[in-house]
């Protein structure tokens, strides 16, 4: 007999440990227990690990973290499309069987698997905690799956009462914590400068057992919310309840009316498995950067001066920006860290704000704050994904 035991809870991040730990009840010939781990969205699987237990414990313990954390392809809506969308290829199902391994009387190799049950299957998503992140969770007592899942935050590093502009629409990722479908309600309260009351839009979805993951685009008029003449939007806030009660934080944006002759928005993917957006309207310039290949050739006898000697035989182009963020926040600056340090990422086009361009943020060594400056905003420069 094999018993079993899953630390950190029943969802995890695939970057970080996913730890089995087995226990045998007795001492076999060659004796070593088991993990098979099962997903039909991983390539290779089922995945078999054998160890042998230690001894007096009889225990073997397992990270199963390198078989899961295959590298995923992120889609989301843009523009944006409906109000929540699920994502199905981005949150696995595992099945883990347990078992063990022995020689029999006889010299023969024999493997005995314990079966399926509830307590066997957990969910992954792509993503990684810092290990400073994963230490506060620990002296805590938490994990992810408690603090994120069960705790019923969204999957964003972004602070609460995050500035935004009237236009952009956040997208807020939310890992359902029930194993069956549930029936939820997205709530979106909007606070207009008449100061009158509005009472909250709501929309009811289902949270499919089979995708779970889900983003919620929250923006008044993508919900169908519409001002009188004259009238702005000053912040708005959102959750999710069910029948219950509230199942997720509330979240609140603070819409910048101001006037910018030209401003950035960003998607970018979060280590928790989520595609945050951002906002920068600082002073910005665009720049171009050229490569090309010469190659030498001799001049035929009897050339006009329009013949070369040299000859572009391959060039590329690539734009490049230097943005300011413009005045953030002590969280939003800190925030930054994960748009900084973004594997994927997107900037809406300054030319068709129906378009994305794939981007990347040029590594460098960034001041975050500055003592001296009584508004903190950073320099970053940003290099078309294409040549």
């Amino acid at each position: 007999m094999v018993t079993h035991a899953i630390t950190g809870g029943l969802v995890h991040l695939s970057g970080n440990p996913i730890q089995i730990t087995l226990t045998a009840d007795v001492v076999k010939a060659n004796h070593k227990l088991a993990v098979k781990v099962t997903c039909d969205a991983l390539m290779g699987s089922p995945f078999v690990e054998e160890i042998a237990p230690n001894r007096p414990s009889l225990q073997a313990v397992f990270d199963i973290s390198g078989f899961i954390d295959q590298p995923v392809a992120y889609n989301f809506d843009f523009p944006a499309t409906g109000v929540a969308n699920p994502h199905d290829l981005l949150a696995f199902h595992v099945i883990l069987d347990i078992g063990e391994v022995w020689t029999d009387i006889n010299g023969d190799r024999q493997i005995a698997w314990m079966g399926i049950s509830s307590g066997n299957q957990i969910r992954v998503i792509k993503g990684k905690l810092r290990p400073y992140e994963l230490g506060l969770l620990n002296d805590a007592g938490k994990n992810f799956s408690s603090e994120y899942i069960t705790g019923g935050k969204f999957l964003t590093h972004l602070p609460n009462y995050q500035k935004v502009a009237p236009h952009q629409i956040p997208l807020l990722w939310y890992l359902s914590r029930w194993t069956e479908n549930h029936a939820v309600t997205a709530n979106l309260k909007v606070e207009t400068d008449n100061k009158v009351a509005h009472i909250p839009i709501t929309q009811d979805f289902t949270l499919w057992e089979i995708t779970g993951l889900v983003d919620f685009a929250v923006q008044p008029a993508h919900w169908g919310f519409q001002t009188d003449p004259g009238e702005l939007i000053q912040s708005y806030e959102f959750w999710l309840s069910d029948a219950d009660g509230d199942i997720s934080e509330h979240r609140t944006f603070l819409v910048d009316n101001g006037y910018y002759e030209k401003s950035f928005l960003f998607y970018y993917v979060n280590p928790l498995s989520g595609v945050d957006c951002i906002w920068l309207t600082g002073p910005y310039s665009e720049g171009l950067k050229t490569e090309s290949e010469i190659a030498y050739r001799a001049t035929p006898v009897l050339s006009g001066s329009k013949v070369a000697s040299q000859t572009t035989i391959s060039s590329g182009s690539q734009r490049s920006w230097e943005l300011n963020t413009g005045p953030k926040s002590f969280p939003e600056i800190l925030a930054l860290r994960d748009f900084l340090s973004a594997k994927q990422c997107w900037m809406v086009d300054p030319e068709n704000d129906k378009k994305l361009i794939p981007v990347n943020i040029e590594p460098g060594d960034h001041k975050l704050f500055d003592i001296s400056d009584d508004i903190q905003n950073l320099n970053i420069k940003i290099l078309e994904a294409h040549r």
